[in-house]
């Protein structure tokens, strides 16, 4: 056993510094602090593949940027997320921007203003109208052939010109992105809408041997969680269906596992599965990855040289 020790705080105090005072604290405080050991670890074992797995508005709540810094400091080598994420992304790398909302709202006086409520965050929707103008204007400059999503989603990013976008970033860095359900999202209805007089369309089916393979081919792989979900499940499931198993695993969520769903399951339960290595290095951190997240990082980045 170890003493626990008060975190101790002071003025202008650095993001790295808390988390070190986090270390040896009790509770999800410790959690965090664990998260920023595990990733640590996992961005130094160069023979590590690295997924992240992005679910849950994390676009809408503020977290793009985030995002994108470990996106460019190649924290990650394999991203898995939702349609819904990239929707908003593109979103705001079309010019439109998401927005607080009042302290008092009207949700039918929202509908009948033409303004989308998460939350506490408001999206107009004139940012889908921007969303299809744009699309609608990329869609036929993009290869007019069946593509999987992680092909479409390279070809689409090299068409986005904003550096905070995630999609170009990722284009940027050679790094795939895989939507496994992208068909629910506005983003994959403009493609169903562009392919009903072009060739263009997107089969995630062609994804799985391109996951598969980057799974089976990695010597150790590790995962960075973000709300579970498809894209947990689709990181778990190359790792069950090849003979391999996540070796660092950092899950960031807010969700219960008494109802047996994917985005609330420990990770010590995934080890029944062979999701999880036997001996990896796990945490469950039960935090709003709002919070969690750009702590995690921030921390990181301070790390980076000893990385």
């Amino acid at each position: 056993m170890k003493i626990l020790k008060h975190v101790k705080i002071w003025p202008n105090m650095m993001v790295n510094e808390l988390v070190e005072e986090m270390k040896n604290s009790g509770f999800q405080a410790r959690k965090l602090a664990d998260s920023v050991r595990i990733l640590t670890d996992m961005i130094h074992d160069k023979k590590c593949t690295k997924f992240l797995g992005l679910a849950g508005a994390i676009v809408p709540g503020g977290m793009r940027r985030v995002i994108v810094e470990i996106i460019r400091n190649h924290f990650i080598d394999v991203i898995v997320t939702t349609g819904a994420n990239l929707t908003h992304d593109l979103i705001e790398a079309f010019g439109e921007h998401h927005y607080h909302k009042e302290s008092v709202v009207n949700d039918v006086q929202l509908y009948k203003s033409k303004i989308n409520r998460i939350y506490n965050i408001l999206l107009p929707n004139k940012g889908y109208v921007i969303l299809e103008q744009n699309l609608q204007s990329i869609f036929p400059k993009l290869p007019q052939e069946e593509l999987s999503s992680r092909e479409f989603l390279s070809e689409l990013g090299k068409h986005i010109s904003d550096r905070n976008s995630i999609v170009k970033a990722a284009a940027d860095e050679n790094m795939p992105i895989f939507c496994p359900a992208i068909s629910d999202s506005i983003l994959g209805f403009q493609i169903w809408m562009h392919s009903q007089s072009h060739k263009l369309t997107v089969n995630t089916t062609l994804d799985q041997k391109d996951i598969l393979d980057i799974a089976f081919d990695s010597k150790r792989s590790g995962a960075l969680i973000i709300g579970g979900g498809v894209p947990k499940h689709y990181i778990a499931m190359a790792m069950q269906t090849t003979p391999k198993a996540l070796n660092y695993v950092v899950q960031i969520t807010m969700d219960r596992p008494e109802s047996g769903g994917v985005s609330g399951a420990s990770l010590e339960e995934a080890k029944s599965w062979k999701k999880v290595a036997v001996n990896a290095k796990t945490v469950d951190l039960v935090c709003d990855a709002t919070i969690a997240l750009p702590i995690i990082i921030s921390s990181l980045l301070s790390r980076k040289e000893s990385i």
